[in-house]
């Protein structure tokens, strides 16, 4: 999913957790970290392309396809589970609601909208498992998805 879609998204899981909790503080930050995940893609984006930073490479995304390596290590339900069990207080529910609705969001759409990505693609586990092997780890073969984008 592009960034714009998951601004909105955010944004409303944002007002959502304000109508709930009338607390600005968490339907901030859960607009901002489900928008501000995608950052992980950093990590990826230099494997494949290096420190020299091109905007085209960027926001074409994709960076597994030219490194072979998928890591983006925030996208991960194991990270998800481990930040709602952290904050079961009671004192933290509003936060730990609206950060988890938002990056449990942000995965779906990511899956949903990327169909080149298997369910067991955010599972760090699996990833590590699997070497990061973009090949292993997407359901498309590698050559198979960079001749579909170099059509």
């Amino acid at each position: 999913m592009r960034t714009s879609g998951h601004i909105i998204v955010s944004a409303g899981i944002g007002l959502f957790t304000y109508a709930v909790y009338g607390e600005v503080g968490p339907a901030l930050t859960s607009f901002l970290v489900g928008t501000l995940i995608d950052l992980d893609h950093i990590v990826d984006y230099l494997y494949a392309h290096g420190k020299k930073w091109d905007w085209k490479k960027v926001n074409g995304a994709h960076h597994e396809h030219h490194s072979g390596k998928l890591y983006v290590p925030l996208h991960s339900y194991e990270l998800l589970l481990l930040f709602f069990l952290l904050t079961l207080s009671p004192d933290l529910t509003p936060w730990r609601v609206g950060i988890s609705l938002s990056v449990l969001a942000h995965f779906l759409c990511d899956q949903f909208f990327n169909p080149g990505r298997k369910f067991s693609t955010y599972f760090l586990i699996s990833r590590i498992i699997h070497k990061f092997d973009a090949e292993k780890v997407l359901k498309h073969p590698k050559k198979a998805v960079v001749q579909i984008l170099t059509k």
